[in-house]
C-alpha cells in the first residue's frame, strides 16, 4: 500500500474540515460514522483515509497507534478475524496541530455488508449472518471465559465488514473498523477516550463523559447488544422485511451453541425500541454538532476541525 505522503500533507494543509467541498483538494466522501468520516483523495483513489481528531503530543499518538496495533492483533489471534491492512501517517499541519491519518486499501463497495443487505435476498442474508455470527460467538465465549482479565469490544454492524466471495458464497470476512480499539484490562479501557471526546460540542463534553461514554463502550463488549445493534441497523438500511428472518438465524444459533439460557433470545419489539432510541440520540447529537460548527465558524469565526455528515436517512 503506497501513500504519497507529500500529497497527503498538501491535502491536510488545504483541508477545510467544516466545509470539505471548499478544500484545496476536495475529498470524495466514502462513508460517515457517528464520529469520524471515511474519504478518498482523487490522486489516490485506491485508498481510504480516516483523519483522527488532533492529538496533543507525539506521545499520545504513539499510545494510540500501539492500542490499534494491539487490538488488531487480538482480533486476529484470539478470534481468527482477518483485519484489513492499514498504516498510519502523522504530520504537523500549518496550524501546528499533530494530525494522524489512518490509511487502508479500499475494499470493493459491492462487498461491504450494508451494500449487500440493501438489495440482498434471504439466502444472501443467511450467508452474511452466519459468517458474522462465527467471530461474535467466539468473542462472547472469550469475554466470558478469559483468564487474562481482558475484555474485547467489537462493532459488529454489517457496514464494518467486507464479505469476500469464496465460490458462490460470501464466506471470507474482512473487518475494517479498527480506529476505535475497544479492549479493557481489569475493567479499565486501555484506549484514551478523551481523544474521541474532542469531536463533541464543547458545551456537551462533560455530559457525554459523565452520562454516555461508558454506556456506549459497554454496548460493544456485550455480544447480545452487538447483535441487537446489528439487526437494528436493518431499519436504517430499509430492510425491515428481513428482521424476523435475521432474528430466527440468531436465536437458532444461540440455541445450537447452548447459549440461550445465558443470552435471552432476541425479539422484534426490542429491536424496534432500541433503534428508535439509538436514532433519536444520534440525530440529536449530530444536530448539536452542526450547531457547534455554526457557532464556531459563523459567530466566533474560529476553525472547526471535524467533518460532519450531510442528512442521514434513518
Amino acid at each position: 500500500m503506497y501513500v504519497d505522503e507529500e500529497l497527503l500533507q498538501t491535502f491536510e494543509n488545504g483541508l477545510n474540515p467544516a466545509y470539505p467541498e471548499q478544500s484545496g483538494i476536495r475529498p470524495a466522501i466514502l462513508g460517515y460514522g457517528e464520529i469520524s468520516t471515511t474519504f478518498s483523495i482523487p490522486a489516490m483513489p485506491d485508498l481510504a483515509f480516516k483523519r483522527m481528531p488532533p492529538f496533543e503530543s507525539l506521545d499520545q499518538i504513539t499510545d494510540y497507534k500501539a492500542a490499534v496495533n494491539r487490538y488488531c492483533g487480538l482480533l486476529t489471534e484470539e478470534f481468527g478475524i482477518q483485519v484489513a491492512d492499514y498504516d498510519f501517517y502523522h504530520m504537523k499541519n500549518r496550524y501546528g496541530e499533530h494530525i494522524l491519518y489512518v490509511a487502508q486499501a479500499r475494499l470493493p463497495e459491492a462487498s461491504i455488508g450494508h451494500r449487500i443487505l440493501k438489495s440482498g435476498s434471504r439466502s444472501e442474508l443467511e450467508q452474511l449472518m452466519n459468517a458474522t455470527l462465527e467471530p461474535l460467538m467466539r468473542l462472547y465465549k472469550f469475554n466470558r471465559e478469559n483468564t487474562k482479565k481482558i475484555s474485547i469490544g467489537l462493532d459488529g454492524q454489517l457496514s464494518n465488514w467486507s464479505f469476500q466471495c469464496s465460490g458462490e458464497n460470501r464466506t471470507t470476512l474482512i473487518y475494517f473498523d479498527i480506529t476505535t480499539p475497544m479492549f479493557r484490562m481489569d475493567g479499565r479501557d486501555l484506549l484514551d477516550t478523551e481523544i474521541f471526546l474532542k469531536s463533541c460540542p464543547s458545551f456537551l463534553v462533560w455530559l457525554v463523559r459523565w452520562q454516555f461514554l461508558t454506556e456506549v463502550l459497554d454496548r460493544y463488549h456485550d455480544v447480545r447488544m452487538i447483535l441487537v445493534d446489528l439487526v437494528g441497523n436493518f431499519l436504517k438500511e430499509g430492510r425491515d422485511d428481513l428482521i424476523e428472518h435475521a432474528l430466527h438465524i440468531i436465536n437458532d444459533r444461540l440455541e445450537s451453541e447452548k447459549l440461550a439460557s445465558e443470552m435471552n433470545p432476541l425479539n422484534r419489539s426490542e429491536i424496534d425500541a432500541y433503534y428508535k432510541n439509538d436514532a433519536f440520540i444520534w440525530t440529536v447529537f449530530l444536530s448539536l454538532r452542526r450547531f457547534d460548527r455554526f457557532l464556531k465558524t459563523r459567530i466566533l469565526r474560529q476553525r472547526y476541525n471535524f467533518m460532519l455528515p450531510g442528512k442521514i436517512q434513518r
